[in-house]
């Protein structure tokens, strides 16, 4: 079968993100290829298997300037999974979520905000490689533009809806303090604090500093294979459900 010119431009986007992966230190073993899937709502995501895994791409984001990101990004997902990182090891994972969600008695829609937190830290991992791999000024920037649209900076005074919002804002200026690229002087990241900081504003001040310890742990956060993974996603989750369910917040303004 004939390769397509968009076929063969992604082909060699993800020998040469492979190649720069092992540049770097961090080889891949597995076969790896690329789909496309045309009703795909989100960027992309690995699908992973022993011997085999892909990355699936949606077809608008092909488009995307930050499509090269996108391919390094599941290719780190791929790796940390090869090594059997203790952050990507599911027996691990859903023994913890499983025990959290018991014993705060979660219904289904909270679970699902939990585990979406958990993503928010898995991809904070992973992108330690990505933010070193791409490390020019060019790429930077659409970093810090691609940031930007995670930003709200009002609550809907649904706790689970701004639970998730806080989170994204969390990840999003987590995601540029921890790589130091998150300055005052810059005009990118004074809309992003001005953004977060509105948010925060309709909330008590109790609320702002589980927030900001939230915000915190994403930025300090070192995964430490030697370490107890479990305790640590724990005190994470712990962190998460201050924000899923906060003390009463006043949003007077929003009524």
């Amino acid at each position: 079968m004939k390769l397509t010119s968009q076929d063969k431009f992604l082909e060699e986007s993800l020998d040469l993100a492979v190649k720069n992966m092992k540049n770097a230190g961090y080889e891949l073993h597995n076969k790896i290829s690329i789909e496309i899937d045309s009703e795909l709502q989100f960027m992309g995501y690995a699908k992973i298997d022993s011997n085999n895994s892909s990355i699936v791409i949606a077809d608008w984001a092909l488009d995307s300037d930050m499509l090269n990101g996108l391919i390094l990004h599941e290719l780190a997902h791929i790796y940390f999974t090869e090594i059997n990182s203790p952050s990507h090891q599911s027996e691990i994972i859903n023994e913890v979520m499983s025990h959290v969600v018991e014993q705060e008695g979660l219904n289904n829609l909270e679970t699902n905000s939990l585990n979406e937190g958990f993503n928010h830290l898995q991809n904070m991992i992973v992108d330690d490689i990505v933010f070193q791999l791409m490390d020019n000024e060019r790429e930077r920037k659409l970093i810090q533009n691609f940031f930007v649209t995670w930003m709200s900076d009002e609550p809907t005074g649904n706790n689970l809806i701004d639970a998730s919002l806080l989170a994204r804002n969390a990840f999003a200026l987590a995601s540029l303090k921890r790589r130091n690229l998150l300055s005052e002087s810059s005009e990118v990241s004074k809309l992003m604090i001005s953004k977060n900081r509105q948010f925060l504003s309709f909330y008590k001040y109790a609320n702002k500093q589980k927030y900001e310890a939230y915000e915190e742990f994403l930025t300090k956060f070192e995964l430490n294979d030697d370490g107890d993974f479990a305790s640590v996603l724990i005190e994470y989750f712990e962190l998460s459900m201050n924000l899923l369910r906060p003390d009463s917040k006043s949003l007077e303004t929003l009524k």
